[in-house]
């Protein structure tokens, strides 16, 4: 797979103030997003969509309790790539799971590491071993299985490095 380079995006304060808030609330009026950072409804509307053009929002989205919808159970599923040439078919139909939440390239023994959500123990069985094991190139998972979340959070802060005024 190969790397992309991102252009980092320059962001000014009131830039990353109505990110901090419509990170923390996407349904928050304009008007008051607005009131909040001394600017006009419509100067607001027009930094969302070049926040939204230029990808630093990617996207807004509901963010739903797992528990509520039926997908209780959460695990964490290392992967072993038996070779780098395998990976991108493997990604692409990983990509397209709907139980798998995250995947990240790491360092250490595995290649890469998924967060999936599922009903049950049956669900997470069949989803291990007929969708993610039964694909080329798998030669090894490890699952480690969360018993509770004390934080799950979505929110990034928007004094990180890259979004400088």
């Amino acid at each position: 797979m190969t790397k992309t380079t991102k252009t980092i995006q320059v962001l000014d304060d009131r830039d990353r103030r109505i990110l901090a808030l419509v990170q923390r609330d996407a349904k928050l009026p304009q008007a008051e997003i607005a009131r909040r950072v001394g600017l006009s409804a419509a100067a607001v509307n027009e930094r969302l969509k070049k926040l939204e053009s230029g990808g630093v929002i990617r996207r807004f989205a509901a963010l739903v309790d797992p528990g509520a919808v039926g997908a209780p159970i959460m695990a964490f599923v290392e992967v072993f790539i038996e070779h780098p040439r395998l990976e991108p078919g493997f990604i692409q139909r990983v990509l397209k799971m709907d139980e798998v939440q995250e995947c990240h390239h790491i360092t250490g023994e595995f290649s890469l590491l998924l967060k999936v959500r599922v009903s049950d123990m049956g669900a997470l069985q069949k989803l291990l071993i007929e969708e993610i094991n039964a694909c080329e190139g798998v030669r090894q998972t490890k699952t480690v299985m969360a018993l509770s979340t004390l934080k799950e959070e979505s929110y990034v802060p928007t004094t990180a490095r890259g979004a400088t005024s």
